[in-house]
Parts: structure tokens; sequence; C-alpha cells
């Protein structure tokens, strides 16, 4: 069953009144047909009442709704049904982990297909590595198919080039992922995050945290967890101040150590690296000599740990809204000033974290 016109969703986002087909067709003195056919240059229609048609429509300042005119090439070219309701999610994870074993990642997804549900999309996944890592290629099969919206996902190859060549479809960005490409993204807001979970733990009494996080996430954070830790510090006491341990691409126990016996923090806020199991293999117990709290915990650290919940399921639902909204406002390519949704967290306690005020310093 083909794609009707009624289920074509309402725009999220108008700039201003459309200027409609007919309306061309009443200047010009045509048939809206007339008009149509002129605007895809048939050659049943006349030279002169062609250009006539691209005069009134550049006059008037038509521009042709986008998703009716995909849901008729898609009609026209025999295609099948699902291409005008269907979001391009390209990733890039070859040679490394799936993303989907991740599970900041995998929440980010949910929220990917439960928003695009919402509006009556459907979320597909095109890897560069399917199209041997050359993204004019990925173009020209979403071309083919009628998909006209993109979204940049998840990637571990950073400094992969795919910015240019985009200036046929609606796109934006998850996360900071594909960062050279300078589109419109939605993001957990890392400064946020990181300033509550440090007042989280100066509230409980804890006077000495330090932030302990690995640099390629820092980095997708862009660099907004290491910014909110440095400016944090300013405001503290000289004897409070510890610099942070921010990890190269394979930390190690001992690396960590050597730090950990120079700083003497009482408490941390983590992502990602197993510092309790190295502390507590050093004869360190949690909560009881010091406080751990977790950066966006794992499956396995919600069930116990203090930490952030990112908000994640709606980071990946705000950055559909960003591309169906560039989408339905025939907005392509990318944009002359991106813009960046940033989604706050909220602290969850844990048992990782115990109430320190009141004990002796």
């Amino acid at each position: 069953m083909r794609t009707s016109l009624r289920t074509v969703p309402a725009p999220v986002l108008w700039m201003g009144r459309r200027v409609t087909m007919r309306e061309v067709a009443n200047a010009v003195g045509v048939s809206p047909s007339t008009v149509s056919r002129s605007l895809r240059n048939d050659p049943r229609i006349g030279e002169a009442t062609r250009e006539r048609v691209r005069e009134a429509s550049q006059r008037l300042g038509y521009r042709p709704h986008p998703l009716v005119s995909a849901l008729m090439a898609q009609r026209r070219g025999g295609r099948e049904e699902g291409a005008l309701g269907t979001i391009a999610l390209v990733t890039d994870y070859r040679e490394t982990d799936s993303w989907t074993t991740k599970d900041v990642c995998r929440w980010e997804f949910a929220g990917l297909e439960q928003r695009a549900g919402e509006l009556g999309y459907r979320v597909e996944e095109f890897p560069l590595a399917s199209y041997r890592d050359r993204p004019e290629r990925l173009r020209r099969v979403l071309r083919d198919r009628g998909i006209r919206a993109v979204l940049l996902g998840f990637e571990r190859n950073r400094g992969r080039e795919v910015g240019g060549g985009w200036e046929d479809f609606a796109i934006a960005g998850l996360s900071a992922y594909f960062p050279e490409v300078r589109v419109d993204r939605s993001n957990f807001d890392g400064l946020f995050n990181v300033r509550l979970a440090l007042r989280e733990m100066r509230q409980l009494g804890y006077r000495r945290t330090a932030l302990v996080v690995p640099e390629t996430n820092n980095e997708i954070s862009g660099s907004y967890w290491s910014a909110a830790y440095q400016d944090w510090l300013r405001h503290l006491p000289p004897g409070d101040r510890i610099p942070p341990f921010v990890a190269g691409e394979a930390p190690e126990e001992r690396e960590f150590a050597r730090w950990w016996e120079q700083t003497e923090p009482d408490s941390l806020i983590v992502y990602k690296l197993p510092v309790q199991s190295w502390l507590e293999a050093r004869g360190y117990r949690v909560p009881g000599d010091l406080g751990i709290a977790y950066l966006y915990r794992t499956e396995r650290e919600r069930e116990s740990a203090a930490g952030i919940d990112g908000n994640l399921v709606q980071v990946g639902g705000a950055a559909v809204d960003l591309v169906v909204s560039r989408l339905l406002t025939h907005q392509l390519g990318l944009p002359g000033t991106p813009r960046q949704v940033l989604l706050e967290g909220f602290w969850c306690g844990g048992e990782t974290v115990r109430d320190r005020r009141g004990s002796d310093p």
C-alpha cells in the first residue's frame, strides 16, 4: 500500500506562510499540473511556458514542499513505501566494538526510535563501512531511495572526512559524533552535569572531589567535562583543588595509582574507568574510605551507584526533532549557523556515597 498524502505529518516549525503551487498557477494563468511539470522541466510543456512559471515561482518565493515532492517522486519512480518516512542514521564504528554494546549509545538510539515513531518516521542505520567508507556512495544510495533526512550518529573513526555533499538532505547530528561536520545537534549538557555532580558531592560533605574520565569521552562532551571541573576548582580553597585524571587511550592501573598517591582525594566523579575495583584491590572501601559518583552510569552501575542520569533517551529524541524540523521547513544542506540543543541530567543517590556532614575533616 502506498503512502497517502493524508499521512504526511504536520510541520514541526513553519518559517512564515508557504506560497502554494495554485498561487503560482493563477499568476501565470495555467493549471497547477502545468506548474508542476514546468518546474520538473517536462518536455511536454513549451519552453516559453516553463520560463514564465520559473519566473513567477522566483518572484513569489515559491518553494516545493519537500515531503510532497519526495512523495510524488517516490510514486513516479515506483519506489518502495517507507523511503519518505525514513531517517538515515549514519554510523562509523568499523574496526572497533559495535556501538550496540555501549549503554550510552543504546539509550540514545532508544530515544531516536521512540521519537521517530511518535512523529511517523522510522530510523534505519547506514554504516559507512557498507559503502567502502565513501560518503558519496552512501549519498547516492539515499537519493536513489528517496531518503532526505539524515542523522550523523555513532562513530569512533574520528577525523574521517564526511563533511561535503549534503546539499540535498535535511541533516542534523547526535551528540558530538562526526565533529568536523557543522550541523544542528542535540547533546547532553556536560557543563551542567559535572557541576551538578560536584555540588551534590560537596553537599554530602566531600571536600576534595576529583574528576576521572577518559580523554576520548571528554572530547565527545566537547571538553565540557574538564571545563566545568576546572571552573569549579577556581572557587575552592587551595587545599581542596585536585588536578583531574584525564586518561589516554589505554589507561593503566599503575598510572592511576601514581596520580592517586600524589593527590589523595576523598571522592571521585568517574566515567567508564574501573577505578572502584582498582582502589578496592588496594584496600580502600567504598563508601567507607571514599565516595564515588558516576557520570552516565552503566546499566550495572544504575543498580546501586550514585551519579548522574544524563537523560540520554531525551538526547536521542531531540536529535530527531532537529532533523524533522529541517526536513519539514525545507532547510537542506549544512546550516550557516549551527544550533545546539543541550539536555540537562539529574542526580541519583546510591550506595557508593555517604553523608559525611558532621564527620571529622
